[in-house]
């Protein structure tokens, strides 16, 4: 007599998450194409980079070229000073282009929480949700220079998205499967535990609290 194993009936079981549908995906694919197709804040800090370098080395070589071969005076200071604006203004762009990036990107995540807090499953407009859901989730992360964050803290997110999250997830699911996007609120296959992961600013725009 061959005892067969009984399914363990009280192991709990884990829940099934919602699939976008056909009509579903083409408007979030739709949607995607219009926020690729928009033009977001350039990050300049490479340009800051070009600037400093150069006219850091312009400022110890000038006085090594002076006292060895008696530069005029006239050009040694404008040589000097012009390596000092330039200094001053290269690191000025260094340090300060990263936060228009990560403010574009963070004002662009709050209205997206905004619109989809308020959204009804049962009353709302599930295009526009599908639609700022898309949006959400593409400014997810910021990068700028080699730094990679969270544009918004992904606990409070789930609160504020409320009934709205088994949509944002589906939403993020289907990016996840087009390469486009990072896991925030879903498991990442990677690591089994979900986490914002970096993302580079040019596929569709890195802090991880």
């Amino acid at each position: 007599m061959t005892i067969h194993d009984e399914p363990d009936r009280g192991a709990e079981q884990a829940p099934v998450q919602p699939a976008l549908g056909s009509a579903d995906r083409e408007v979030v694919d739709e949607a995607l194409e219009e926020l690729h197709a928009e033009r977001g804040p350039v990050d300049r800090r490479p340009l800051g980079c070009v600037l400093t370098l150069p006219a850091f080395l312009a400022l110890l070589v000038v006085p090594v070229l002076d006292r060895r071969f008696g530069l005029p005076s006239v050009v040694a200071t404008s040589l000097i000073v012009g390596g000092v604006v330039v200094l001053v203004f290269g690191l000025t762009i260094w340090f300060t282009a990263g936060g228009f990036v990560r403010r574009h990107v963070a004002t662009a995540a709050e209205a997206a929480l905004r619109a989809l807090e308020t959204w009804s499953p049962e009353e709302g407009d599930r295009t526009e949700a599908l639609r700022a859901a898309t949006l959400l989730m593409l400014n997810a992360h910021a990068t700028h220079g080699a730094t990679t964050s969270l544009a918004f803290d992904p606990t409070e997110a789930r609160r504020r998205l409320g009934r709205a999250l088994p949509l944002v997830k589906a939403v993020e699911r289907h990016l996840v499967a087009k390469g486009v996007v990072h896991p925030v609120f879903v498991e990442s296959a990677g690591t089994g535990a979900s986490g914002g992961c970096a993302r580079g600013a040019g596929t569709p725009q890195d802090e991880t609290p």
